[in-house]
């Protein structure tokens, strides 16, 4: 059952007091290593204010504390609160809102569902009847929980996957535990199920990839691509290239997971399916909350699912759900539960509040809205655009090499920044750099989006990870210990797609356009400076200059004295 306090690895008093002083000294390094001015992606000089400097010492900050976990880590993520205001890098009032944001609300609707899945034990019949699909022993069960999670998440929003998944594997952990002799979880049985959850948490972040509308820096590469060729990228090219990194991401998790870093000497349930099938018999037909609750939970994901669907659905011209989002969806299902009758005469309902206090994570909650205010901060004070201007330093690099480059920088920033503001930031730089260096922009682009998308280090990179975390049966060093090796593998591996196979999204015919375009635009500006020479020879300090013109791409030589002879 989830706990509701985090799980803090305890640290020696000597190390935390270390960490605790590390923590300020290292901010204050990095306030004053910041520069004044930067180079942004326009090309232009711009200031480096305080707000800026100071947000990223702050950063740094919650970094190295989370890292070390110095303090418990929902502490941590209250120190915008005070910070922010103080050191006047955003208002109190626009750094306590991101505390009760959409997206915390839509945690909470997901920690309510999964408090009545708990209470009437349909998490147990749900994971028996998961563990009969995939098989009983442990590796089997987190490769179907992950197939699964990603290919739901390919097509869902991952955070909604993630809530509808994670309910399922702390049933399915609770079941292998239930099989046990011991009294506590042993070794292997903890091993187990970090890596139950880690795959949750990670596959809805790879499945996300896999589709258009997987993923928000998906829709950013879409729209800033139509924005610049005019003509969007279809579904099927952008799986082309998106598929196989999700394919060789899926096993290489499951290997990282299962082979590398959580191995497990659990042989599986014992008797195996006939268990499996003795258990569900001893549950009985569903009891009238289980359905309720099912009922709620399947209303819940099919408007999850069919979400687009369901807010662009008019009548007479109106659209009466265009409101209908996946935290009013999350808390809609929340209430309801509450409110739901199972034994009028007792006064029982589906929900009720002393089932809910164990089970919702409330210092989670503060843990993600210090994320979400961290993300907007850095987009607000320019971090983000110091953060993306330093893809700059690519320019004259081989294709591959700024490639890799920018990927790991996108990788490794997206775990404190938002993915979707840092895709929105970066993209525009690295198509200009590429137009420098005459190189086709589509696979450096989508190394980017791969880049972003792949934060699987820290709780607060992604959604999913929060979710996950919330459950309170990870220590943040777990997280970070599998999610670096998974990160240097994301890169590599969406690196190696993008160079070979993302070239073509667009039509060749729109790209050869555009160039033509910029061709001929230069041409035409070559041809008015000749007219002008030829009218005003004395601006030619030689007769015998050397001019340089670009017709259609080709670069040809002509000696200024033919300016004469037109």
């Amino acid at each position: 059952m989830p706990r509701s306090q985090l799980d803090i690895e305890v640290m020696p008093n000597s190390k935390k007091a270390w960490a605790l002083i590390a923590g300020p000294v290292l901010a204050f390094l990095t306030y004053w290593l910041m520069p004044d001015q930067f180079v942004n992606a326009s090309g232009e000089t711009v200031a480096f204010a305080h707000a800026g400097k100071a947000c990223a010492a702050v950063t740094v900050l919650m970094a190295v504390w989370w890292f070390t976990e110095a303090l418990p880590i929902a502490v941590t993520a209250m120190l915008p609160l005070v910070l922010y205001p103080i050191l006047e890098i955003a208002t109190a009032g626009a750094t306590m809102k991101h505390y009760a944001s959409g997206t915390i609300f839509l945690f909470l609707g997901g920690f309510l569902l999964a408090a009545a899945i708990h209470r009437w034990r349909l998490d147990r019949r749900i994971a028996l009847y998961t563990i009969s699909l995939f098989g009983t022993k442990p590796n089997q069960m987190v490769l179907g929980l992950m197939l699964s999670t990603a290919f739901i998440s390919a097509w869902v929003s991952n955070t909604a996957t993630a809530a509808m998944m994670v309910p399922i594997a702390i049933a399915v952990i609770g079941v292998v535990r239930s099989t046990q002799n011991s009294e506590t979880p042993s070794k292997d049985e903890n091993n187990f199920a970090i890596a139950v959850l880690l795959a949750i948490a990670y596959a809805a972040s790879i499945g996300g990839l896999a589709t258009l509308v997987g993923s928000p820096p998906n829709g950013i590469f879409a729209r800033f691509v139509e924005d610049r060729y005019g003509e969007p990228v279809s579904f099927l090219a952008w799986m082309r290239v998106s598929l196989p990194v999700t394919l060789l991401l899926l096993p290489a998790t499951y290997f990282v997971l299962t082979k590398l870093l959580f191995r497990t000497k659990l042989t599986g349930i014992p008797g195996g399916k006939e268990w499996v099938k003795n258990e569900i018999a001893k549950l009985g037909p569903m009891s009238a909350g289980e359905k309720v609750v099912l009922v709620v939970f399947a209303l819940a994901a099919v408007l999850w699912m069919c979400g687009p669907l369901v807010r662009g659905f008019e009548i007479d011209g109106v659209r009466p759900f265009k409101a209908l989002s996946d935290e009013a969806i999350a808390m809609g299902a929340g209430l309801i539960l509450f409110m739901i009758p199972i034994d009028v005469k007792r006064g029982v309902h589906a929900l009720d509040w002393d089932s809910t206090k164990d089970v919702v994570a409330w210092d989670v909650l503060l843990l993600f809205g210090g994320g979400l205010t961290m993300a907007a901060a850095i987009q607000a004070t320019g971090l983000a655009d110091l953060i993306g201007a330093q893809a700059s330093v690519f320019a004259g690099a081989s294709r591959f090499s700024m490639m890799l480059g920018v990927s790991a920088l996108t990788t490794f920033a997206s775990e404190v920044t938002s993915n979707t503001a840092l895709a929105a930031t970066i993209m525009p730089l690295i198509a200009a750099v590429c137009d420098t260096l005459k190189i086709s922009a589509e696979g450096p682009l989508f190394a980017t989006v791969i880049g972003a998308s792949a934060a699987f280090m820290m709780p607060v990179g992604t959604p999913p990870n929060a979710i996950v975390f919330g459950t309170g049966r990870l220590k943040i060093s777990d997280m970070i210990k599998a999610g670096f090796i998974l990160n240097i593998f994301a890169i590599f591996i969406g690196v190696g797609c993008s160079y070979f196979l993302g070239n073509g999204i667009l039509p060749a015919s729109l790209l050869h356009l555009k160039r033509r375009q910029d061709h001929i635009f230069q041409d035409r500006l070559v041809w008015k400076k000749l007219v002008a020479l030829k009218y005003h020879p004395d601006l030619l300090a030689d007769p015998g200059d050397i001019l340089r013109l670009s017709v259609d791409g080709l670069a040809s030589e002509c000696n200024a004295s033919l300016l004469y002879r037109l």
